[in-house]
């Protein structure tokens, strides 16, 4: 199973298997609720791999997922379009589209011994357009 990511609006960033290590889709509602909600949160936490290219080779995509989480609010492209693709046996199994995200939280760890580092963002559709998320599955690629 692989992931591929896609952020448009802003610089526009991609991200292959060779990157992306585990999305995780949440549905958040209220602790608190006691029935169905209409407080609903969708979420994405999305994993990966930064890879530092010495003498660049290639772009490090994820310096513009860092300055993106430092993006204030009053900038108009602090909200992108997210579109996640999970790929099992060379087939599209979901597609998760979020056209108004923004970034909750953006972590990297680095590590010394190995040279690579890996990154954590967490990105929240934005509360009034929550009805826009799409979710697809199993079409062909």
């Amino acid at each position: 199973m692989g992931f591929r990511v896609k952020i448009t609006g802003g610089k526009d960033v991609s991200f292959d298997e060779g990157i992306i290590t585990a999305v995780d889709y949440i549905s958040d509602t209220p602790d608190t609720a006691n029935a169905r909600s209409t407080d609903l949160g969708v979420i994405l936490n999305i994993k990966g791999r930064i890879n530092f290219s010495l003498g660049a080779e290639q772009e490090d995509s994820t310096v513009e997922l860092a300055n993106w989480a430092l993006m204030p609010s009053d900038q108009a492209d602090c909200y992108r379009n997210v579109q996640v693709q999970v790929v099992s046996g060379g087939q599209i199994v979901r597609q998760y589209t979020y056209p108004n995200a923004f970034v909750m939280g953006y972590t990297e760890n680095l590590d010394d011994d190995e040279g690579v580092g890996s990154f954590e963002m967490l990105l929240k559709q934005k509360k009034d357009l929550t009805a826009k998320v799409e979710l697809k599955g199993n079409f062909a690629e």
